[in-house]
């Protein structure tokens, strides 16, 4: 029964649905369905989302303003028309822009185009097993940096404890990726230049010990060993510029997985998301993306309810959960 449903809604999302409640999409007034009208409305709907995307601030000074509005069109991922309601224009056109592409015309740091896109949550703990502060981290985030990580340190405000991050309990990995919008965490415990370290990489631990006559290099080596690990299990140079095939497990109902793809498409790492098969409750996708597999693991955990899974499927490069 449950691989029935999951059939059907893969007949109805071979052609990925329009991404309404997108921040990348908007809806406007268009006069006609006429070429010059279509490129004028999607001009006013590119402002419209880069405005958005600069915090509702005139978006006009930013550097890649300019280029944007000389070809809008090439911007467009999807566009379709549909009727106004009473009392708006007769005619509307509802436009989604690629994501990556605005967030470049927008200024704003691309999450999947390397350097320091993808972002490393660092939980460090001394001897005494109180929380480092950033400063006293400077060395583990210079040594992420160098590896194409940008560091962010949590609050010690309803922080869980060290134990359920280390067994990456499903819901305490999900609350911690959905707060600080990444499915990469490490977490460390530095006592008298010894370390013990757990690598996150969504929902997988690893674990290993380290020592140094200095703190400061066990940190560096800390982000080192964190970086060495995700490479090795997403591959960090294996591009989903072309497809990647993306299993997904624990897909139980049809809200599960209008929820999933909801969350696919809203991920501006992701270009599209397309169905391919079904088995019990997994389902395999086709995912296009604009950078690597290892920016993809960065961003699916945002949401807080896809995470790495351990173990691997047939035909898959990346084996993913859904956490409702």
């Amino acid at each position: 029964m449950r691989t029935r449903w999951i059939v059907l809604l893969l007949a109805l999302l071979v052609v990925p649905a329009f991404a309404q409640n997108s921040p990348y999409a908007v809806t406007v007034p268009v006069n006609d369905t006429a070429a010059a009208s279509r490129d004028d409305a999607i001009a006013a709907a590119l402002t419209q989302v880069l405005t958005r995307a600069n915090g509702g601030q005139d978006p006009r000074a930013k550097p890649g303003y300019a280029d944007a509005m000389k070809q809008p069109g090439a911007l467009v991922q999807q566009y379709q028309y549909k009727k106004g309601q009473p009392g708006s224009a007769p005619l509307m056109l509802e436009v989604s822009f690629d994501p990556a592409a605005i967030r470049r015309a927008s200024g704003a740091a691309d999450p999947t185009a390397g350097g320091t896109a993808n972002t490393l949550l660092v939980i460090v703990r001394n001897g005494q097993g109180q929380l480092m502060a950033p400063d006293a981290l400077a060395p583990l985030a210079q040594a992420a940096q160098a590896r194409g990580y940008q560091t962010v340190f949590p609050s010690s405000d309803g922080l869980p404890s060290a134990s359920s991050v280390s067994s990456a309990d499903p819901s305490t990995i999900a609350a911690l990726t959905a707060r600080y919008h990444t499915g990469l965490i490490l977490q460390g415990r530095i006592d008298q230049g010894n370390a013990d370290w757990t690598m996150i990489t969504g929902g997988k631990a690893q674990a290993w010990q380290d020592s140094g006559e200095a703190d400061d290099a066990v940190l560096a080596n800390g982000a080192n060993g964190a970086g060495d690990r995700i490479d090795r299990q997403l591959g960090a140079n294996s591009s989903i510029g072309n497809a990647a095939s993306v299993w997904v497990s624990g897909v139980k109902s049809a809200t599960d997985f209008a929820a999933l793809m909801g969350a696919l498409h809203e991920d501006p790492s992701i270009r599209s998301a397309v169905p391919a098969q079904a088995n019990g409750d997994g389902v395999l996708l086709q995912v296009k993306g604009n950078g690597s597999l290892r920016a993809l693991a960065s961003g699916v955990g945002a949401s807080g309810h896809l995470l790495v899974a351990q173990g691997s499927h047939d035909g898959a490069t990346v084996n993913l959960r859904w956490i409702p």
